[in-house]
């Protein structure tokens, strides 16, 4: 009798301390989780704030790309209205130079040359005028696009790093799961064997259970096909699967936790 209240008491500081152990080791989890959430509202922030400033530049770039273009096409008419004077002042000019050419006497002809004179220098006048504002159009400032281009690459930078936490997270999340569920198991031992109950345990074999591998089960499991000849699978003594995939790559191997009713619980991918 003493022999098994020894032996009781050693199962139940063993149950104990294994519950303290899956109880450190699921607050470690919580708080990486904790901080992973923490980390993924953060960037989410930053992107929103980010995405503000990138519409707000957008939109004055626009604006400037507007008031530039805008402009430009009014160059671009005065340049038509003053090549259209300049072909004006070369027509007259040669009318008249004809004229001039055709009377006979010298008082009319001597005015249609004066005349022609006048249009000659007015046209280089007007060519003058026309290359001053070719010149303008050239020397228009462009907008700068690059503020908006800078902020649009550290956006894009922030959602993927917001990307990346995320997955981060549901691995964290699924591991946290994982370990609340080995410490709610092994604090129900401990209760048992603390209220001297049979520990349900005993009633079958811990050891899993090898299971045969199939298509269809790979494929719940989403295991990739590159791996289904690197892989084996087990089942627990409460029904869950434990599919263990990549198995060539060491410590790096894949693992995928599926409930009893093949729902997966957890994934991790293999580190090639």
């Amino acid at each position: 009798m003493r022999e098994e209240s020894i032996e009781l008491s050693f199962e139940l500081r063993k149950a104990y301390h294994a519950k303290q152990a899956a109880y450190e080791e699921m607050a470690t989890a919580r708080e990486k989780m904790q901080e992973l959430n923490q980390a993924q509202t953060d960037k989410w922030n930053e992107a929103e704030k980010l995405q503000a400033k990138y519409d707000e530049a957008k939109a004055k770039q626009d604006e400037a790309w507007t008031e530039y273009n805008a402009k430009q096409n009014e160059y671009k008419a005065q340049i038509g209205a003053e090549i259209e004077a300049i072909n004006e002042c070369k027509a007259l000019e040669a009318d008249f130079l004809q004229r001039a050419t055709d009377e006979t006497h010298s008082a009319i002809r001597d005015i249609y040359q004066e005349a022609a004179k006048f249009f000659s220098k007015l046209e280089k006048q007007k060519v003058v005028e026309r290359d001053g504002t070719i010149s303008l159009k050239r020397s228009a400032i462009r907008p700068d696009n690059s503020t908006s281009a800078q902020i649009l690459e550290r956006l894009k930078q922030v959602r993927n790093e917001h990307k990346e936490i995320l997955e981060s997270y549901h691995f964290a999340k699924n591991d946290f799961n994982l370990k609340n569920q080995e410490f709610n198991r092994l604090n129900q031992k401990y209760q048992m064997l603390s209220e001297g109950k049979e520990d349900e345990e005993n009633t079958y074999t811990s050891i899993p259970k090898v299971l045969e591998l199939t298509e269809s089960l790979l494929l719940k499991a989403s295991v990739p096909e590159k791996f289904w000849k690197d892989s084996n699978a087990e089942q627990r003594a409460d029904g869950t699967i434990d599919i263990y995939y990549g198995r060539s790559l060491g410590d790096g191997h894949g693992h995928v936790v599926l409930s009893p009713d093949y729902q997966v619980q957890y994934h991790r991918q293999p580190i090639a």
